[in-house]
């Protein structure tokens, strides 16, 4: 038999979904970095960029998307796609296509908030390294001017 509720339960449970839906976001940043992330924090220290990283933007009341890291002068957002969910290989198609929609969301949300966002790929990570970091040099000198 289901559950009943009087008035003043229901009450309580709606202020406390309001109050759940204005709260910020969960701070994520104290949470390890991968090793990808690693590379990439220590290109922006090389390149002098000031970052910061688990940038949270609100895609709708209560849900938060994060991002790898936010270049705070620049008003650019960098994701990091690692291979375990970018790589479509053994993979179920569910995993595959609940992927391509969170990264659907975040490159909708970074373009609706002003941010251009930058993704980059394990594998160019990992073969191209001086590139990448080359690129991304002169995207930030190019921005600065």
């Amino acid at each position: 038999m289901p559950k009943r509720y009087n008035k003043k339960a229901v009450e309580r449970m709606r202020r406390k979904m309001r109050e759940n839906n204005n709260a910020s976001p969960p701070n994520r940043k104290k949470q390890p970095m991968s090793d990808l992330e690693r590379m990439v924090a220590d290109m922006l220290d090389d390149l002098k960029i000031e970052w910061e990283r688990e940038k949270p933007l609100q895609y709708m009341r209560g849900h938060w998307r994060y991002y790898d890291f936010h270049l705070i002068e620049h008003g650019v957002l960098i994701e990091v796609d690692g291979s375990y969910w970018h790589d479509s290989r053994d993979k179920p198609s569910y995993v595959i296509m609940m992927a391509k929609k969170n990264d659907m969301v975040k490159n909708w949300l970074a373009k609706k908030e002003g941010y251009e966002l930058i993704r980059i790929k394990e594998k160019e990570l990992i073969g191209e390294y001086d590139t990448i970091k080359e690129n991304l040099s002169q995207r930030m000198k190019k921005e600065n001017f």
